[in-house]
Parts: structure tokens; C-alpha cells; sequence
């Protein structure tokens, strides 16, 4: 054979296991950057699933806490933030967020907030029972608001740890925080509304009979030519929160005068006797008069009913009632009711 053909042949054999090698090589370190990659959005999805489970437990919770809030005591508030907790009174298996029978919610997790609902802040320094407005709780290992904190949900990550094999620093777990803040808007605390006019009056009387002079009437929100039945029957809905929506300034009621003796000696006198201290959120409209159309809300007010004689100076004669009258109220921080219902709101500083 060719000595010149016998080296050129052995030269090619030799580049070509030479470059054998360096396939191997790259397909070896692609994939590993391939797992690398994979194993990222496989965490990331995983992690977006720890999110899920967590966030439903919190906003239950800050639902929950928020409605004991008008009860003005601590303990309740967070007791009833606990109830959802694995293994507590609730009547379900309670909160099945990543290790929560390890990580429970519990005072630490719960703040008390007060939100503006115009500007939407939430105000977190110096809130008080008396004057908090909702609740806030997070699983999260510090309060951007400041205050106390509970833990983070620990999130085990499973391939991300592979970023180890190139002397990177990675951890076994994530820290996932979710939190949410509920707050309150007061339900009317009766079926009433009263005249701009006396706004401010300390004794006053609410005229609800007296034709084109009246000064007081029946709120019958979306009911039409409401008739005495169905008037008596939002009274009779009020030990149980029913019949009075929650509606805010600019909404427009429909109203009803007269008499209706049923509800002055059935509903109203026994219960002003019953609390003879306690004082209720009615709606105000601009115009008095011959009070039976549609008028907007144009402010809230705090009628406090006359305590003299066991409350009976509170009914002076038929179709009045006799108390003061207070303006500038708001359904967002008025606890002058029994019925609230609540809702979620943006936490802007948690970025929720």
C-alpha cells in the first residue's frame, strides 16, 4: 500500500474520533443546561401552585377576622382568623397550603388595618380595635407594614438544586408569601332616611306623615311603591342582616311615608328599649317634602333615638320619631349597625 494513502487514511480516522469526543462532550454539558432549564419552569410552576394554595387560606382568613372588627375585641378577631387552620372548628379539613399543620395562622399573621376607600391606602400605624376599618393577614417572614410577621410558606424546589453542579449557590426551598386585607362596609342600620336639613340637630323630630313637609321616610331601596307589607317586612329582615343592601353615597332609594303604626309599636319601640344607648346609620337626601319618589344619598348620618322615659320621648306623637342627628357618617367606618359585609382590597405595599 500507498505509504502517503496509509498516513492520510490514518490522519482522518484520527479527526474524526477527535471530534467523536467533543460531541459527547457538548451533547453531555446541553443536557444538563437543558435539565437546568427545565427544572426552572418545572419550580416555577410548582411554586405558582404553593401561591394557590396559599392565597385562598389568607383571604379567608382576613374575611373572617375582618367581620369580628366591629365587635371591637382582639381575641374574637383573631380567633375567627384561626378557624380555618388544620384541625380547627371549622367543618371542613382546614387549610392545606405547603406544611400548614407546621405553619398556622395565628395572632402574628393578623394586623389590624384602616382603608380609605377614596384613595384606596391602607393605614396600618397606630389602628386600634375602636377605629380599624378591617384586617390584614399574610404568611410572610417580614411585614412590609411593619409589626409583627409569621413565616413564609417553605416551598420544596426540586431540580433547581442541579445549578449546584456549576458552583452555584442554590437552596432547597423558596420562601413564598401571599397575604390579603379584607375590610368592612356597614349595612344601614334601618330603613330609614332624613332630610339634609336636620343635619346637626341635637333634638329634632322626623316627620314621616306630614304631606309636603315630611322631614323623615321609609328606605325602600329598589322596591317600587313599596306597600305597608313590604315596608314591615325589611324591619322584620333585620336580626338577620336581610333585606338592606350595601349601597354607599349617590345611590338612588325609593321612598315611602306614612304612619305605619305596626312598625313605630312592633319594631322600633321595643327595640330602642331593648339598647336605649345604641344609635343607627341612615341615609341622607337633599330634599324633604311629599317623600314617596326616588332620591339620591348624598351623605350618611348617626341618628341616636331621645333616651328620656325608657325611650318613649323618642315617639312624641304618631308618625315622629325624636332623637339627634349627626351628618358626615360613611358606611367604610361607621359601626352605628349590626350588618356589615366585607371585601378583599389591594395590598399595594405587599404588591397584592
Amino acid at each position: 500500500m500507498d505509504p502517503i494513502l496509509c498516513n492520510s487514511t490514518e490522519a482522518l480516522m484520527s479527526a474524526v474520533k477527535n471530534e467523536r469526543g467533543f460531541v459527547l462532550v457538548f451533547a453531555t454539558l446541553m443536557i444538563v443546561l437543558l435539565l437546568i432549564v427545565v427544572g426552572m419552569g418545572l419550580d416555577a410552576g410548582h411554586l405558582a401552585y404553593v401561591r394557590s394554595q396559599g392565597q385562598p387560606a389568607v383571604d379567608a382568613a382576613a374575611l373572617a377576622a375582618a367581620s369580628a372588627v366591629p365587635s371591637g375585641n382582639w381575641s374574637t378577631i383573631t380567633d375567627r382568623a384561626t378557624k380555618f387552620n388544620p384541625g380547627g372548628t371549622n367543618p371542613g379539613s382546614g387549610n392545606n397550603y405547603v406544611d400548614s399543620p407546621h405553619n398556622l395562622i395565628d395572632s402574628e399573621n393578623v394586623m389590624l388595618v384602616r382603608y380609605d376607600n377614596e384613595t384606596g391606602e391602607i393605614i396600618t400605624s397606630g389602628v386600634t380595635v375602636d377605629d380599624a376599618s378591617g384586617a390584614r393577614v399574610a404568611l410572610e417572614n417580614k411585614n412590609p407594614h411593619g409589626g409583627s410577621a409569621g413565616a413564609a410558606i417553605k416551598a420544596p424546589l426540586f431540580l433547581m438544586p442541579l445549578l449546584n453542579l456549576f458552583g452555584q449557590s442554590s437552596e432547597p426551598t423558596a420562601n413564598v408569601a401571599v397575604s390579603a386585607v379584607a375590610v368592612n362596609q356597614a349595612l344601614p342600620g334601618l330603613p330609614i332616611v332624613v332630610v339634609r336639613a336636620k343635619c346637626g340637630e341635637t333634638d329634632t323630630e322626623l316627620d314621616f306623615q306630614t304631606g309636603g313637609k315630611s322631614t323623615g321616610a321609609w328606605e325602600t331601596y329598589h322596591i317600587e311603591n313599596a306597600s305597608t307589607t313590604e315596608v314591615r317586612e325589611l324591619f322584620e329582615k333585620l336580626p338577620y342582616c336581610a333585606g338592606q343592601p350595601a349601597i354607599d353615597v349617590g345611590y338612588c332609594g325609593n321612598l315611602a311615608n306614612g304612619v305605619n303604626a305596626t312598625i313605630f309599636n312592633e319594631h322600633l319601640k321595643p327595640m330602642f328599649k331593648a339598647d336605649p344607648s345604641r344609635c343607627y346609620l341612615i341615609p341622607v337626601i337633599p330634599n324633604g317634602g311629599n317623600l314617596t319618589q326616588c332620591q339620591k344619598i348624598i351623605d350618611w348620618a348617626r341618628f341616636c333615638p331621645a333616651q328620656g322615659n325608657n325611650t318613649d320621648d323618642a315617639f312624641p306623637g304618631p308618625g315622629r320619631l325624636r332623637g339627634s342627628v349627626t351628618c358626615g357618617q360613611s358606611v367604610h367606618t361607621s359601626r352605628d349597625t349590626q350588618c356589615f359585609v366585607q371585601r378583599l382590597v389591594r395590598d399595594k405595599t405587599s404588591g397584592m
